[in-house]
């Protein structure tokens, strides 16, 4: 007679895996610094498209961000999950700046299906000044939303040509 007892534990295995919950994840667990480009406007600054603009990390020409990419009003960086600072390369049309962002992390279990995530809270920046006048931390927390962190103050575009 041959012996079924392996039969119940695998009946069992099998109803209690339907009841699993297979739930998606809607919500973002990377969560880029938004930067955001700007020219001197009459009363306050109005945003300005940059082209041929080229990121990457300092010391990292191999971690190309964006290549010469055209009409960036918001650029999307990512931050550093494992250190406290994060550097980049700003290649303009005719200057090159760098920019370093010092911030604070913090893991947040964002939902059982998502996982966790890293939040960050911007504390300072520090920037060459080549292209960019000016930066201003506009919003301090990274997080899983689409806000604008980081206000770069850039010159005003040429005037069109006229003939």
């Amino acid at each position: 007679m041959r012996s079924y007892k392996w039969f119940l534990p695998l009946f069992f295995l099998v109803c209690f895996s339907a009841c699993v919950d297979d739930e998606i994840c809607e919500e973002a667990t990377a969560n880029p610094l938004r930067i955001g480009f700007y020219a001197p406007g009459e009363l306050e600054p109005v945003q300005r498209p940059i082209d041929s603009l080229t990121v990457f990390g300092v010391g990292r020409p191999d971690s190309m961000i964006y290549d010469n990419a055209y009409s960036v009003f918001l650029a999307e960086l990512p931050l550093n999950p494992n250190r406290d600072t994060t550097a980049f390369v700003l290649e303009f049309p005719l200057q090159t700046d760098t920019l370093m962002v010092v911030y604070q992390r913090e893991l947040n279990l964002i939902s059982v299906e998502c996982g966790f995530a890293m939040f960050f809270e911007l504390e300072e920046i520090q920037n060459t000044e080549n292209f960019i006048t000016s930066t201003t931390i506009s919003i301090s927390e990274v997080t899983n939303t689409f806000d604008e962190h980081i206000q770069i103050l850039v010159p005003a575009p040429p005037p069109p040509d006229i003939e």
